[in-house]
This record gives C-alpha cells, structure tokens and sequence, in this order.
C-alpha cells in the first residue's frame, strides 16, 4: 500500500497537530492532545520516518550547541559602569545604535543602554505583565528576554542585561534568505502574535534589530523594542512581521500564496492570521518540511 504523509487537523481550533515518536499527537497551539497505537500508523510509513528523523535531529542539536555558525570572531571588551560604582565587563561581537538606546551583543548576554530609566522601566514592567495561556506548550517565554540584571549607568542613562544562548544571533545578520527559511521564521512570529493577543498587547513598532534566530532551529526570539509594547486592540505587529519577512527574502521566488499573504491585509485578529499563515504553509510550501538552516541559505 503506499504510504502517505499523516495530516491531522485540531478540532478544537484547526491547526495541525504535531506527531511524537510515542504516538502523542499535540496540537502545536492549543495544546488539545489525542492518542495514536502503532496500529494506526499503519499506512502512514512516511509520518513514522520523518518522526524518528525528527528525534535524530534533535538528538543531535543537543550535542552540537555553541557558535554553529563560527560568528563570534571579532570582539571589543564592555565596561559598563554602574551609578553604584560597579562594572559589567564582557565581549560584545556586534553593536547597534537605535533612537534612544545602544545595544551590544554578546555570546551568552546583550546589554541594552537606554538613554533614559523610563523606555527600560517601560520594557522591565510590559515583559512582567505577560500572562501565558493554560495550553502554552510550547513555552513561550524562552522565545522573549530574560532580564538578570537593571542598573542605572554612570553617565545617566540605564542598562538592563539580558541571557541568552551562544547559537542565537541577531536576524540583522541574515539577509537574502530561501523563502523555506523565512517560513519558519512567520511560524514563530505569528505564534508570537498569538500571545500577544492574548495579553491584548501590540508593538508600536516591530524591527529587524528586535529579532534574534537559532539558526539550527529557525526558532525566532523577540528581544528588542519591548519598550515599544503597550496595551491595545491594533495589530501593528501583524503588519510589521510581512515587512520584515519580505526584507529577508526574495518574495519572487515564494510560492504565490506566500505572496498574497505577505502582500495582503493581515486578518482581523492574531488567530485568525495564524491559521491563515497555516493554510500558507500546507497549501502553498507542501507542509510542514524541516530543512536544517546553514550559510548556503544565503544566496
């Protein structure tokens, strides 16, 4: 019998339910779960392999963490002074200069220089006030910053210091990527969306200088520009992420309902762009097919 690919549909709000190697199906946004035996991966060889290539996938990140893409190489030692008199010292690989703040970023930290304690106090306290959803199987926060550190700085101005891992880079540093890749990009942001939605929260404004990339994952990080948050009913964001992916990629090049997504009026509410984009990904790039990012994703 030929096998096909097994494409299941959440009944409770319409994505598509994700396959563990243990038969667990989980719907990658609601969290609704429903069980498979072997017996019913019977005609469906192709889901079983692509489920343990998946686990080899993993398996193997996990034992290949650190610099993936050998881009921490030039560095400039930090001293950041703080108005107590103490100093935070460590190697910044790149640097941005935004209006109002200074961002230096490092292998496992970023240091973010605000010119004033407001736009920091702004992004400390929007960050406290997320609530996730009951379902978040995901683990959203891991996708948002982690503040261990807050001061005010010497000259004035205010730092706040965030973690992160070493094989995470600024998205700046990507351009002219395969629209495959950016795809996976949409996925998270749109995820994103969905939990700012939920906290009825938009972005004033989103920029590429905000996001951040595993590149080995795809997974996307919104580091930056969270003093830009606040609480409404707009969906800036929505707009802002078409922009940022068209900027990526060569739109010509993707298939045309990518297209039309990219180009057209997000839908009325983050859910609803999310299944919208869903419908992208099945219909338009033929599912859900992981790919591992390298340099050669650069044109």
């Amino acid at each position: 019998m030929e096998s096909k690919l097994m494409n299941i549909r959440c009944d409770n709000c319409g994505a598509e339910y994700r396959v563990s190697s243990r038969g667990e199906l989980v719907c990658r946004f609601c969290g609704s779960k429903i069980y498979m035996t072997d017996r019913d991966f019977e005609d469906y060889q192709h889901t079983r392999d692509e489920m343990l290539e998946s686990d080899r996938f993993t398996n193997d990140m996990a034992e290949n963490d650190g610099d993936v893409l050998g881009l921490w190489q030039s560095a400039s030692l930090m001293d950041i002074a703080t108005e107590s008199g103490t100093h935070i010292k460590f190697e910044s690989y790149y640097s941005v200069a935004l209006q109002g703040k200074e961002i230096y970023i490092g292998k496992t930290k970023i240091a973010i220089i605000f010119d004033n304690r407001g736009d920091a106090q702004g992004y400390e306290d929007i960050i406290k006030e997320i609530v996730y959803p009951s379902a978040d199987i995901k683990g959203l926060g891991r996708y948002l910053p982690n503040i261990t550190f807050s001061s005010r700085t010497a000259d004035g101005g205010y730092v706040l210091i965030l973690s992160k891992e070493e094989n995470i880079y600024p998205l700046f540093l990507f351009s002219d990527l395969k629209p495959t890749t950016v795809a996976w990009m949409i996925s998270r942001l749109e995820n994103l969306g969905c939990l700012l939605e939920f906290n009825d929260m938009d972005f004033r404004k989103l920029a590429l200088e905000d996001l951040y990339i595993n590149p080995k994952t795809h997974e996307l990080f919104i580091f930056g520009g969270w003093e830009n948050v606040s609480h409404s009913k707009r969906r800036n964001y929505l707009e802002d992420l078409r922009e940022i992916a068209k900027g990526l990629t060569d739109i010509n090049a993707a298939p045309e309902l990518c297209r039309k997504f990219l180009n057209g009026r997000p839908k009325s509410t983050a859910y609803d762009d999310f299944k919208a984009w869903d419908d992208v990904i099945m219909n338009g790039f033929g599912g859900h097919n992981f790919h591992q990012f390298s340099e050669n994703d650069q044109k």
